[in-house]
């Protein structure tokens, strides 16, 4: 017997309700962090439910950007563990009512086993654009060897340059520059040219806006008393560090380089089972892809899409 509740928007007040299921599920993907849900959640429209099914406690989690576009559901999350892939089908089925929807976010293995419910009627496919890069964290902390020269070289020329710089920890009274850096650094970056940085900018707001009750860590790297590159990670997964937002003004040459070598170090002394750093995906953005790669990953979380290219009965 399966009893549905409604679905509800998802808050910050949920984050105690949902994180056990998230957690349960080991996942490395940064859509299994409640910051990652929630910092979107306004824009792809992100809704979840819990239920019973089979007692065992399972949350569901949907959105849809575009009220034309199929519903999105993550793989159900139980408490007792995950769903047989025929079972996961029954329940998306009943949940998506009369709408199409696709199950994304998906391992290899998970999306097989779905299309195999449905060989006929099922597509996978891996999407690139969504797969987070997973970097070796001594590698970052320390930048050596020739395959890293390029940094150091940015590195050096931020710290020669800029010799009286200031960087320190994200403190409460420190959230309101923060949102003003963000929104100088999108204005400066063309937010009114590219929609998808001013969805960026309204995520990052949402961030610091919730960071103390999103349990963040941060740090801010000043010149002349001015906030110039910032950023936002969290422990995850116990040996992993998930940064959400880095941004470092343009002009600024090294300050990507000299907060991300900082704010590693920082969590690498205040987490020592730090093994990983999750870069996040780079959206399908060619120079952000680029960006990334160079900073070298030791490998990748890939993710799938399972689309249900005609409505299953349930």
């Amino acid at each position: 017997m399966i009893f549905m509740d409604p679905f509800l928007p998802l808050t910050l007040n949920d984050k105690g309700l949902i994180d056990p299921f998230l957690q349960k599920t080991g996942k490395a993907g940064a859509e299994y962090s409640f910051t990652t849900l929630y910092m979107w959640s306004v824009i792809y429209k992100t809704h979840y439910k819990i239920m019973s099914y089979r007692d065992n406690d399972l949350l569901l989690v949907r959105s849809r950007k575009d009220k034309h576009a199929p519903f999105h559901f993550l793989y159900p999350m139980g408490l007792d563990g995950p769903l047989p892939a025929m079972e996961v089908k029954k329940v998306l089925t009943e949940a998506a009512g009369e709408e199409p929807f696709l199950v994304g976010c998906l391992s290899q293995e998970e999306a097989r086993q779905l299309a195999a419910t449905d060989p006929h009627h099922i597509e996978i496919q891996p999407v690139r654009n969504a797969f987070d890069y997973i970097y070796n964290a001594s590698d970052l902390a320390e930048l050596k060897g020739k395959k890293y020269q390029t940094k150091r070289n940015h590195l050096n020329a931020f710290l020669n340059e800029y010799q009286g710089f200031e960087v320190r920890t994200i403190g409460p009274g420190d959230i309101p520059a923060c949102i003003a850096m963000n929104d100088k650094w999108c204005q400066i970056m063309g937010c009114n040219k590219y929609p998808e940085l001013g969805q960026e900018a309204c995520a990052v707001r949402r961030v610091y806006s919730g960071f103390t009750e999103l349990g963040l860590e941060g740090m801010i790297m000043l010149v002349n008393k001015e906030i110039i590159a910032c950023t936002v990670g969290e422990l995850f997964n116990r040996n992993t560090w998930l940064v959400h937002i880095e941004k470092a003004f343009p002009q600024y040459r090294g300050a990507y380089q000299a907060i991300n070598q900082m704010f590693l170090r920082y969590a690498m002394k205040n987490h020592p089972g730090i093994e990983y750093v999750n870069r996040e995906d780079d959206s399908g953005d060619e120079g952000l892809r680029q960006a990334k790669l160079s900073y070298r990953p030791v490998s990748f979380v890939e993710k799938y899409t399972a689309s249900f290219t005609q409505l299953p009965t349930p």
